[in-house]
């Protein structure tokens, strides 16, 4: 027997759904002064879902997350770009983006607190080297 696979709409469409859970790991952060990328992430969601390739970018309007996105010429010429992965709501990419800022944040003051430990461990062995 054939099973009917017609798509009518979505009964929840009137109630809101729970948006799922949703981790962030900043993969790497970019210091190079001419690159827009600023860092890449992975994203997990539910649990269930990996997606890598995330990039916080700057641009002239201040930093932005952009999704993993393909490339092609259309018949004009001209470099379009199309999203592979993407939130299908404005609340679900509201708590990505926000989700992977906080991250991203996070990683910058941690790699700041590295290097300024690392500084001051250099700077105590350097006087204590000149005093022996």
């Amino acid at each position: 027997m054939a099973q009917n696979t017609n798509f009518k709409g979505n009964k929840y469409k009137n109630q809101k759904r729970k948006l799922p859970y949703i981790k962030v790991r900043i993969d790497k952060l970019v210091d190079v002064e001419d690159c827009n990328t600023k860092a890449f992430a992975s994203v997990t969601v539910g649990g269930a879902v990996a997606i890598h390739g995330i990039r916080v970018m700057n641009s002239r309007k201040g930093l932005f997350v952009a999704m993993p996105a393909s490339n092609y010429v259309d018949e004009n010429g001209e470099t379009k770009f199309s999203e592979i992965v993407h939130p299908i709501s404005k609340e679900s990419r509201d708590m990505l983006n926000c989700k992977v800022m906080d991250a991203y944040h996070q990683a910058l003051y941690e790699q700041q607190s590295k290097e300024e430990t690392e500084a001051m461990s250099k700077d105590e062995s350097e006087s204590f080297t000149q005093t022996l």
